[in-house]
């Protein structure tokens, strides 16, 4: 065959238009059939024509499997990771709300999740002052700014992929123990919290080899950032949290006079979240104690 000769698609039957095939291992497919794909799914070169029949056999199924998903809680920024906590399973999509099923992300157990951790990226820019000659030169010695992203990384058990990378933020996170760096490490926290569970209730790898809160935290709790029990471990190996030193849980517990007032702040028993005031925690909704 020659390199322009007319090519079908041999999943689907059509012919593939110019620039629009996708080589198999042993077919060719055209690029309608490979948006049907998982998004998640990068071995396609390797598979063959009856492998990629398979797995468009499962994203039917998962179409109507996605049609009674309904998520209760949502995190994230970039992308989404939308939990419904009723059906034991979650999807992670890169749409924005109300568009999201459109690209039919696959519905995930939880039981299928062998670890969720989380991972900072950090760049470094140097900054620069302005010398006699009007030329830019750098300050003695150095300095930088820092910024950072925060990506959550889940393993799963399924026969089309292996790892789901979210990034949780939309936009750089500038400086490290800041609140806005704090209120993405408590959000990726709650994201492995929610994750990081079977449908037996066993812990997987949450990535910071702590005790993990049941429960679910809602969507749109990380208005008020809050510091996390984690700050002084330092899990980046990178310079000391500023805000470590206010972090009341390395402290021994304050006995509160029994007329405390409900406006004070309290700290949740049961996912050791701040809260501020009120008598039920904003987070997991256990009763204040």
């Amino acid at each position: 065959m020659g390199l322009f000769d007319k090519k079908y698609c041999d999943i689907c039957g059509d012919k593939i238009g110019l620039l629009g095939n996708r080589k198999l291992e042993n077919g060719n497919m055209c690029k309608d059939c490979a948006k049907k794909l998982s998004p998640f799914f990068s071995d396609r070169r390797s598979s063959t024509v009856d492998e990629i029949k398979q797995q468009l056999a499962y994203r039917e199924q998962n179409k109507q499997i996605l049609a009674g998903f309904s998520p209760m809680f949502t995190f994230g920024e970039d992308d989404k990771i939308y939990i419904d906590p009723m059906k034991q399973s979650f999807v992670v999509s890169s749409r924005n709300p109300g568009s999201w099923s459109d690209e039919n992300p696959d519905v995930i157990p939880l039981s299928s999740v062998t670890s969720c951790t989380l991972r900072v990226d950090e760049d470094r820019d140097e900054l620069y002052t302005e010398g006699k000659d009007g030329q830019r030169v750098s300050y003695n010695p150095p300095r930088y700014k820092f910024t950072y992203d925060f990506y959550i990384e889940i393993k799963v058990n399924n026969p089309y992929f292996d790892e789901i990378t979210a990034r949780l933020n939309d936009s750089d996170v500038e400086g490290m123990g800041t609140m806005e760096y704090n209120r993405y490490q408590q959000m990726a926290q709650q994201v492995i919290n929610n994750l990081s569970q079977n449908n037996a209730g066993m812990p997987m790898n949450n990535g910071y080899n702590q005790p993990m809160n049941q429960g679910y935290a809602p969507a749109g709790a990380y208005g008020q950032p809050q510091t996390m029990p984690y700050a002084q471990q330092n899990p980046y190996g990178q310079q000391p949290n500023p805000y470590a030193q206010q972090n009341p849980y390395n402290q021994p517990p304050v006995q509160q006079p029994v007329q405390q007032p409900v406006s004070q702040n309290w700290v949740c028993p049961s996912c050791q979240a701040n809260n501020d005031g009120g008598r039920f925690c904003a987070f997991c909704g256990s009763p204040r104690q």
